[in-house]
């Protein structure tokens, strides 16, 4: 049985960072992703009522500097200024009233959130941000993360719009940048309490110990679920890390 498993030419490169490879971070890329979807389907949304209102020219792609109601406003003022309307000599609210295009509500609550996100900028640590992030809240409280944050590269800075978040009319296409959410020991002695702890637990399932006494001896280093470990299987077959507190050893 194998519990650990070091990528030690990830990617296919003997330099130091790829032999401190230890896995990725899926869940917190993904919440990233998933939030960058949620500012995308502002955009979509607007196009969408862009056209309910018979401005059908919109899509995402042109709306990202926002200003959506003004482009209902420009469209439909230049459509009332066209000659069958014009000869009826009524006033442009009137022409809105009359078009059932009176209630711009939802058109102004997506511009509200488009506001809220135009200039919106995304700091990450280049390997290990979930790890890094966790030490900077808990240096106050905890000094052990302190020396941890020594470890730490510089953030990089990811605009919205610049660099996260493009449009092919309707379509979006979201950029996460991967490597941020890949996790690397900050040294060999890491890799060595990763794998002496992978053979302890080999060992113990081979001796025949029970779960509850070996779970004592490695319990600071798994996951926590709900308040208690749940990173050991109770077969002894599978272990999840807690690379938070693992990255935080032999500093």
């Amino acid at each position: 049985m194998k519990i650990l498993q070091i990528a030690a030419n990830y990617p296919q490169k003997q330099n130091t960072m790829s032999k401190l490879f230890l896995t990725t971070d899926p869940d917190n890329y993904n919440r990233y992703l998933h939030q960058i979807k949620t500012y995308s389907e502002i955009y979509i949304e607007a196009s969408k009522e862009l056209a309910r209102l018979d401005v059908k020219s919109c899509k995402a792609e042109s709306l990202t500097d926002g200003g959506f109601v003004a482009l209902f406003h420009d469209h439909h003022k230049n459509e009332h200024a066209q000659p069958e309307w014009a000869r009826l000599k009524i006033g442009y609210e009137k022409y809105l009233n009359l078009k059932e295009f009176d209630d711009l509500n939802k058109l102004e609550a997506l511009e509200a959130e488009h506001e809220s996100i135009k200039n919106l900028e995304i700091e990450l640590y280049q390997i290990n941000h979930s790890f890094f992030i966790y030490a900077e809240n808990r240096a106050s409280r905890d000094s052990s993360y302190q020396k941890a944050l020594t470890f730490a590269p510089e953030k990089k800075v990811y605009r919205l719009f610049d660099d996260l978040l493009s449009f092919k009319e309707n379509t979006a296409k979201i950029n996460i940048p991967k490597e941020p959410f890949s996790v690397h020991a900050l040294n060999k002695a890491q890799i060595d309490l990763l794998q002496n702890i992978s053979d302890y637990v080999d060992a113990s399932r081979k001796l025949g110990l029970k779960y509850s006494d070996v779970l004592k001896v490695i319990e600071n280093y798994v996951k926590f679920s709900e308040g208690r470990p749940t990173g050991l299987s109770y077969d002894l077959k599978t272990i999840e890390f807690s690379y938070n507190k693992i990255l935080n050893q032999k500093l």
